[in-house]
Order: structure tokens, then sequence, then C-alpha cells
């Protein structure tokens, strides 16, 4: 199946919108992370003023890579998202007549969903540290595109919730407590980080 990126905007909106598991909620935070990304990264690579003089490039030239990578990293964790949902969903219908049989497909269950809850989770990571790079955006880039700065801010701020959902229902279902604990950590930590980042970076667009 060709990667989510690969296809075009009408392609994707009706794969979604197909009767099927995959792409799913997980795969859409993070395309839309993506598109919100790309916004700030816009805006980032606008002058800051009709001079367009180079000191006043420097911030925004600072953050314009990591944009960049923040940005193919959300676009290949859409297809993670649903390849790892895919393998989940294969692992469920491993055969279990036999009690050999129950314990594999469960540990291949177990297994399948730490993974599905990973990506998630690291889809989430990523959308908060483009919430830190575009309050810096906020400060730097031209005042005629805050708006998409805004737009953007706010697409990734709703990726990032929308991953944590995915997370939270993954360990749901997950008989590991030391795993959850551990991901439940990082994902309020993740969570706390983009919540301040979006608030300074509006902040930052306000004055």
């Amino acid at each position: 199946m060709n990667p989510l990126v690969s296809l075009t905007v009408r392609e994707v909106i009706d794969r979604v919108a197909a009767p099927l598991p995959t792409p799913g909620g997980g795969a859409v935070a993070a395309i839309s992370g993506a598109f919100g990304t790309a916004l700030t990264e816009m805006v980032a690579s606008l002058p800051r003023t009709r001079r367009n003089a180079p000191e006043e490039r420097v911030t925004l030239d600072q953050v314009r890579p990591a944009l960049s990578v923040s940005r193919a990293r959300l676009e290949t964790l859409a297809d993670l998202d649903s390849k790892a949902f895919d393998r989940l969903l294969r692992s469920s219908r491993l055969p279990r007549s036999t009690a050999a049989e129950q314990a594999a497909r469960r540990d291949a269950v177990a297994e399948a969903t730490r993974d599905a809850t990973r990506v998630p989770l690291e889809t989430a990571r990523v959308c908060a540290d483009v919430l830190a790079l575009a309050a810096t955006v906020a400060d730097a880039g031209n005042r005629a595109a805050m708006s998409d700065l805004l737009v953007g801010i706010g697409i990734v701020r709703a990726a990032a919730e929308g991953a944590a959902a995915n997370v939270r229902a993954n360990l749901e279902t997950l008989d590991d407590p030391a795993f959850a604990r551990s991901s439940t950590e990082q994902l309020v930590a993740t969570l706390d980080d983009a919540t301040h980042s979006a608030q300074r970076a509006i902040v930052a667009l306000q004055g």
C-alpha cells in the first residue's frame, strides 16, 4: 500500500472515510500534525520585514531545519501507525484452540499493543517539539502571517491530543503495569510541554 503522503489529498480523505480499520485516528493525528508543522515552517520561511535583513533571519533559519525534520517524521509516523494497528489486528486473529496457541496469541497481542502505543506516543512528542519551535517563530516571524501560524499551532495541538487519546486507548487493553506507568508518565510530560509551548506561542502572537 502506498504511503499516505504519496497520495492526493482527496485520496487520503477517501481512504480515511472508508469503512476500514486503517488509516484511523492515530494516522490522522500524525498527518494533521504534519500539515500544522508545514504551516509553521512556511511562516518561518517568510521574511520578517520587507528589508529581510540577515540579522532578522538568524532565529528563523535556526528553527526551519528542525521543523522540516519534524514534518518528515510525522509523515512517517502516519504510516507507522497504520502498520502497527494492522499488526495488532493480525495478532488478535491468531489461533487459540490450544493452551500453547492461547499463550502465543496473548504474547503477540501484548507486543503489538506496545508497538501500537509507542507510535502515537512519539507522534505526541514530535508535536510538542513543533509547538516549542512555533513559539520561537511567533516571536521572530512575519506579523502578517501570524494567522497562518495560529492555524498551525491549533492543528498541531489537536494532533498531540488525538495521538494521546490513542495511547490511552491502547494502554487500557494492556496488562503490563510497568509499560503503562512509563508510557503514561511520558504522555503527561509531553502534553504539559505541548500546552505550555502553545500558550507561549499564542501570547507571543498577541504581543
